[in-house]
C-alpha cells in the first residue's frame, strides 16, 4: 500500500522532536502522507501510530543523519516502493553549545553530518525522481544563527548557513525542472531541547528570560509556528523558491 496521501508523500527527518512532530501534524492535516524519519524510534513510532489513517498514511522510518549507509538503505527502500517522494523536509538537527576553541574535530564532524551532509545526501537521493516527475519541494530547517553567526555555536551556525546556500543552489540548478527549495530559520523556539540544554532549571529560566528580551515581540516562538511556515512553503507557496524565511519574532530584522 502506498504511503502517499491526497497531496502526495512527504519525508520529514527528525520527525519525532517537538518541531518535527508539529511539522508532521500540520502536513498530515493538509493531506500529506508521511514518512517520519527518526534516530530514536519511540516518539516517531508513537506519532505515526497516532496519525496513520487509511486515507492519509504515516510510517516511522529509521533515518540517522550521521549514518550514510542507513540513509541510503531507508531511502532506497522508500523510493523503490513509492517511486518518488513529493516533499522533503530537512528538519533533523544537532548542536552542542561551546566556544569555538573548546570544540574538537569529532564535534565538527557530527554537527556538520547532521545539519549539512545528511540533508545533502537525502536531497541527492530524492531529487532525481522529483526531476523525472517534473515537480517537488524541499524545505530545510536552518536557524537565525545561519544569518548572523552565534557565539558558542560556530559549527552549528556554519552548517546551517551551508544548508541555506545549498538549497538556493538547488533552485538555480533545478528550478527549471519544477523543483522548489526554501529554508525556514527559527529564532528561539520553546522546545524541550532548548530547556534541557542548560545544566539546571534555574539557569534555563534565566537564559530564556534573556532570550525573550532580545525578541521584539517579547516571547519565544512555538513549534506550531515553525510548522505553519513549513506547511505554507510545502502546500501553498507555489511561486516561492530560494527563500530563507525567518520565524524569529523579529530577532534579526
Amino acid at each position: 500500500m502506498s504511503l502517499a496521501g491526497p497531496r502526495g508523500l512527504a519525508l520529514v527527518s527528525g520527525g519525532g522532536g517537538d518541531i518535527g512532530s508539529a511539522i508532521c501534524r500540520h502536513l498530515h492535516a493538509d493531506g500529506w502522507g508521511l514518512a517520519i524519519g527518526y534516530r530514536t524510534a519511540e516518539r516517531a513510532q508513537s506519532l505515526a501510530k497516532d496519525l496513520n489513517t487509511s486515507d492519509v498514511p504515516a510510517l516511522a522510518v529509521p533515518l540517522d543523519l550521521t549514518d550514510t549507509d542507513q540513509i541510503r538503505t531507508t531511502l532506497g527502500k522508500l523510493l523503490l516502493e513509492e517511486r518518488h517522494i513529493d516533499a522533503v523536509v530537512l528538519n533533523a538537527g544537532w548542536n552542542k553549545s561551546s566556544s569555538f576553541l573548546e570544540t574538537d574535530e569529532a564535534q565538527w564532524r557530527t554537527t556538520v553530518a547532521v545539519n549539512l551532509v545528511g540533508p545533502m545526501l537525502i536531497t541527492q537521493l530524492c531529487l532525481p525522481a522529483m526531476v523525472i516527475a517534473g515537480e517537488g519541494v524541499i524545505v530545510g530547517i536552518t536557524s537565525e544563527a545561519a544569518k548572523t553567526g552565534d557565539a558558542n555555536n560556530a559549527i552549528y551556525a556554519t552548517a546551517k548557513a551551508g544548508l541555506a546556500a545549498f538549497l538556493r543552489t538547488i533552485v538555480r540548478e533545478h528550478g527549471r525542472d519544477g523543483i522548489r527549495a526554501n529554508s525556514v530559520a527559527p529564532g528561539p523556539i520553546d522546545t524541550s531541547l532548548l530547556r534541557s540544554s542548560f545544566p539546571d532549571e534555574e539557569t534555563a529560566q534565566v537564559t530564556v528570560e534573556k532570550l525573550i528580551r532580545l525578541v521584539p515581540v517579547r516571547r519565544l516562538g512555538q513549534p506550531d509556528e515553525v510548522a505553519a511556515a513549513v506547511r505554507y512553503l510545502v502546500s501553498e507557496g507555489h511561486h516561492v523558491a530560494g527563500e530563507h524565511l525567518s520565524v524569529g519574532g523579529g530577532i534579526v530584522m
